[in-house]
C-alpha cells in the first residue's frame, strides 16, 4: 500500500524539501522552486525516481513536475498520483 494514503500535506511537503535538499538544492520552504533553485533534468529524473520509490509508480508524473514546480505542487502531485495508484 502507498505511504501516501497515511501522510499529511506536511508530510509530503517536508519529504519534497528534504530530497531537494539531499539532492544539493537550497530550498527549505513550500513556496521555493524546484528549477529556480538550480535543478536540472537530471536532478528531475533523480527526484521523480525517489518519489516512485517512496509513493508508488507514476507518483509524480514528468509532465506535472515541469508544470508546477514548486515544493507545493509537487507534494500536490505526488498526493493526488499516489492516492491514484494506491486505488488502483
Amino acid at each position: 500500500m502507498s505511504e501516501s494514503l497515511g501522510a499529511t500535506h506536511d508530510d509530503v511537503e517536508q519529504w519534497v524539501i528534504e530530497v531537494c535538499q539531499n539532492l544539493g538544492l537550497p530550498m527549505d520552504e513550500v513556496a521555493a522552486d524546484f528549477f529556480e533553485a538550480g535543478a536540472t533534468s537530471l536532478t528531475a529524473m533523480k527526484l521523480i525516481a525517489r518519489a516512485e520509490e517512496r509513493y508508488g509508480q507514476d507518483a509524480l508524473p514528468p509532465d506535472d513536475l515541469f508544470a508546477g514546480s514548486s515544493v507545493q505542487e509537487i507534494a500536490a502531485s505526488i498526493r493526488r498520483n499516489g492516492n491514484r495508484v494506491a486505488k488502483g
